[in-house]
């Protein structure tokens, strides 16, 4: 099978999910951006739990051993067979440069056949449902989020699932989208939020409030991709574009 070699900046780290060769390690997949503009989603790179978080951040610039994989016909796909951080993280304006040309709509997305996109939304529900307080250890809060991914809404639930309704900026016949967000820092933050809250609608109040302080300073961009199995649309990671033109992550690193 083909090799090739990628360079690729880190926009989205994925929630790990379960190793299925490894069964005490986790995978992680990212959605990146090259240099020609393209958004790729690479997977799996390994890590395990209690011996370090993945060797990369948000803006990284990776290079990559890659081929196509074996069972994920999207064609952004790339299975990961090694990888270097290269130690030289892009800056915020050439990430800005190189993703803002990629801003699109989900309808156009659907024509081409994409399967990883960026879409500036227009905000008009926020829909929060608290399904469980209970205050999950990191490996415990991902690995129901993976049984989410991988089993479907019906089947698992996740602690807490956040969905958005919204248009997207110029689709003036769009009726709406109502997506779940999906996000590995979003999810930290709600299990944070978990620690110090138990009554579901402090938590709700909580997160709505964050979102809400946030809006009023920036734009917001949503990273979508589709689900493996479902191919319905999911959104990945959020990144917010202040009003200085800085490109950045909405919630903190960890």
């Amino acid at each position: 099978m083909r090799h090739e070699k990628e360079e690729v900046a880190v926009l989205v780290r994925a929630v790990p999910e379960k190793s299925k060769k490894d069964g005490n390690g986790h995978a992680v997949g990212i959605i990146g951006i090259n240099k020609h503009g393209e958004l790729l989603r690479l997977y799996p790179l390994g890590f395990r739990y209690g011996e370090g978080l993945v060797d990369f951040r948000k803006n990284d610039l990776l290079e990559f051993t890659v081929t196509r994989p074996e069972h994920d016909v999207r064609w952004e796909s790339r299975k990961v067979l090694s990888h270097v951080n290269l130690e030289k993280p892009l800056k915020e304006r050439e990430i800005k440069e190189l993703v803002l040309p990629l801003v699109t709509s989900i309808e156009k997305l659907n024509l081409k056949g994409a399967t990883l996109g960026v879409v500036k939304p227009k905000i008009l529900d926020l829909e929060i449902k608290v399904n469980s307080t209970e205050a999950y250890d990191r490996q415990q809060y991902f690995n129901l989020i993976g049984d989410f991914l991988e089993k479907g809404e019906k089947a698992a639930r996740m602690p807490v699932e956040i969905r958005y309704f919204f248009k997207c900026e110029g689709e003036n016949a769009c009726r709406g989208h109502k997506i779940t967000l999906l996000d590995w820092e979003f999810n930290e933050d709600v299990r944070n939020i978990i620690r110090d809250e138990q009554e579901p609608a402090a938590i709700e109040s909580k997160i709505k409030k964050h979102f809400s302080d946030l809006m009023k300073e920036r734009e917001l961009y949503f990273i979508m991709g589709t689900h493996f199995t479902y191919g319905t649309w999911i959104i990945t990671g959020l990144f917010w574009l202040e009003k200085n033109g800085k490109l950045q992550s909405s919630l903190s690193e960890f």
